[in-house]
């Protein structure tokens, strides 16, 4: 009697462990199917109003339209966009609290000697590449080059002291000067500013004679004849000035671009992950987005996240040794 009662006891117990490992199971794959479940937040490390945020804001809307819930965009400044991250690190991972980066965050910061070694390609996941943008090589009209070729020329005739502006020491603008000065094979001094709108101030005003600025800060100038454009940094043309040679023309190996992308938390459901990298692809497609993205100087990307996850991965490598080899640190 005794004996057949311990066989129902252990009986329950197998049972009840049987059913809770069952549900631990099947957690991951009901917060995938129940997503979204509500109000999701896009957590922008960015000043409102910037070109992240807004990108983040137009996004979000169409986003919530699509899914039929509220997108919340909120604005968590300071350390170069390391506040938001680990505030979306911190977060649950169930999709509803997304991170948008830029490639710096990614494939510049973990580097940094003086930053908190944060690494966001071990704490999140990417998701999807949104749009990319190349900088642009501008200067003076005084300058005596007109050409990548004719500026590496100059450069090594010594006749001139040459400086580049950039947005900042520990930004993809100064790296693209580095690269230029290391594959050209002559040197030139960096000035940092806090923001190229700084930069392109002291440039029109006959302070530094070269800088490396985003098209939308560059362009508008050259057109009006008040600053030229050498060449893009992007290892192509770029599809929006076709007319400016790419400096992978001169020198093959170059190839620096600015892109700003999305990532969710550590073991968010691949279900999830797929959802919203389906979705913001839908976003991407459509010709409301993509004239949005022309007037920012800015190309539709799009993908799967393997697709930026090697993205990030072969910049974290690439920029990272040229981190080291600088010796750049935090700002």
């Amino acid at each position: 009697m005794i004996s057949s009662r311990l066989v129902r006891a252990k009986a329950r117990i197998l049972g009840m462990a049987v059913v809770a490992m069952t549900l631990v199971a099947l957690a991951p794959a009901a917060k995938a199917q129940s997503f979204p479940s509500r109000p999701i937040t896009i957590l922008v490390g960015y000043s409102a109003g910037g070109q992240a945020d807004a990108l983040a804001r137009i996004l979000g809307k169409q986003l919530g339209e699509n899914l039929k819930v509220s997108v919340v965009i909120e604005n968590k400044t300071g350390a170069n966009g390391m506040i938001a991250a680990q505030a979306a690190a911190r977060a649950e991972p169930d999709g509803h609290t997304i991170l948008m980066v830029t490639d710096a965050m990614v494939t510049i910061d973990p580097h940094l000697t003086t930053s908190n070694h944060f690494d966001l390609s071990t704490a999140m996941e990417p998701v999807v590449n949104i749009a990319w943008s190349p900088l642009l090589l501008a200067a003076a009209n005084n300058v005596p080059a007109n050409s990548v070729a004719e500026l590496v020329a100059l450069g090594k005739q010594k006749t001139q002291n040459l400086s580049f502006g950039s947005a900042g020491s520990s930004t993809p603008h100064r790296l693209a000067g580095e690269m230029l000065q290391k594959y050209g094979g002559f040197t030139m001094t960096h000035i940092p500013y806090k923001g190229t709108a700084a930069s392109v101030n002291d440039l029109l005003g006959g302070q530094i004679p070269l800088l490396f600025g985003a098209p939308t800060a560059v362009e508008p100038l050259a057109t009006a004849g008040k600053i030229k454009i050498l060449g893009v940094t992007s290892d192509k043309r770029y599809p929006l000035l076709p007319n400016i040679p790419a400096i992978s023309e001169t020198f093959p190996q170059f190839k620096i671009i600015s892109y700003i992308g999305l990532m969710l938390p550590r073991n968010t459901p691949a279900p999830v992950i797929a959802t919203v990298n389906k979705e913001v692809n839908a976003v991407l497609a459509t010709d409301t987005m993509r004239a949005w993205l022309d007037k920012q100087g800015m190309v539709a990307v799009g993908g799967a996240p393997d697709d930026f996850k090697r993205q990030i991965a072969t910049d974290y490598q690439a920029r990272g040794e040229l981190v080291r080899a600088l010796g750049i640190t935090g700002e």
